[in-house]
């Protein structure tokens, strides 16, 4: 499945996507999208359960923030490449309503020294995604 990961806005103002980085090479920083968490209904239990979906590929929009020697990273957008192996899950997915939901990635930030950092944004109605057919 193709998706692109947008921002969302609320009364037309953007929200916080910043996040501390502790990397200090922003230079050569590879970000990548590794997964997202979004809320899918169920059917057994008749309630919404998080589910974490690992991105295949992934092109991401980003920006880094040098505040007195602190980095933040900002995530722009990302077009994302995944599957879901569940075919209900995967039409449950497919039938959302993606303009109200709302999603949490998360980046994988290497460095040249191939040093990993995980960077995920969990809070508030920071993302939405677009299905790409």
């Amino acid at each position: 499945m193709k998706s692109k990961i947008l921002q969302k806005k609320e009364d037309n103002k953007a929200s916080d996507f910043e996040r501390d980085i502790s990397l200090k090479d922003a230079k050569s920083l590879k970000v990548e999208l590794s997964s997202f968490v979004y809320n899918d209904f169920n059917p057994d239990s008749d309630e919404y359960e998080e589910q974490e979906i690992s991105v295949k590929k992934s092109d991401v929009k980003f920006k880094i923030k040098d505040n007195k020697g602190k980095l933040k990273i900002v995530l722009v957008s990302a077009n994302i490449d995944f599957d879901i192996d569940d075919d209900g899950q995967s039409e449950r997915f497919m039938d959302k309503d993606w303009e109200t939901e709302t999603i949490f990635p998360t980046l994988k930030l290497t460095d040249k020294s191939k040093k990993e950092e995980y960077v995920a944004y969990d809070g508030g109605h920071l993302f939405t995604l677009e299905l790409v057919y």
